[in-house]
């Protein structure tokens, strides 16, 4: 079963967006509206819409991880922020959102592992990361998958 999440914003009776994604569960897909509709309530949201060119480049996921710190609606741990940062000054950061694969971010746990860093912390970098995987699809449209976020350095 899939669930299709649709939002319309209209002013005036014109529709200004019209939105959609399917999603294979319902918590997903309310997540998303909810999330959406925020992002598109603060000031100026529909405005940047309209100036954005419509062939936009695909996202990198540094991108993803500076969009999660500054949108994330939670208080983010003391410790979250400065361990995305720090995973942006690996190679995998400067890869684009669709290209990235499990053997990346295998590669990149091997390359923390490396470097002398325990399993239990590259395990919580990971978790982390996994946030950023899991709400870029569903919230943003970043062509990363959630199921790469549940590896685990062990």
């Amino acid at each position: 079963m899939a669930w299709l999440a649709q939002i319309s914003v209209m002013r005036q009776g014109k529709v200004l967006l019209r939105e959609s994604q399917t999603f294979e569960r319902r918590s997903t897909a309310a997540a998303w509206i909810e999330h959406r509709e925020e992002s598109l309530a603060r000031p100026g949201a529909l405005d940047a819409l309209n100036t954005q060119p419509k062939s936009k480049k695909t996202p990198t996921l540094a991108d993803a991880i500076d969009r999660y710190v500054q949108e994330s609606n939670k208080q983010i741990g003391r410790t979250k922020t400065p361990v995305l940062k720090s995973i942006k000054t690996f190679d995998i950061a400067d890869q684009h959102c669709d290209a990235i694969t499990s053997a990346d971010i295998i590669e990149f746990t091997q390359e923390k592992l490396n470097s002398g860093i325990q399993p239990q912390t590259v395990a919580n970098h990971l978790s982390h990361l996994g946030a950023v995987f899991s709400i870029a699809r569903p919230a943003w449209g970043f062509p990363l998958s959630a199921g790469y976020g549940r590896l685990s350095a062990r």
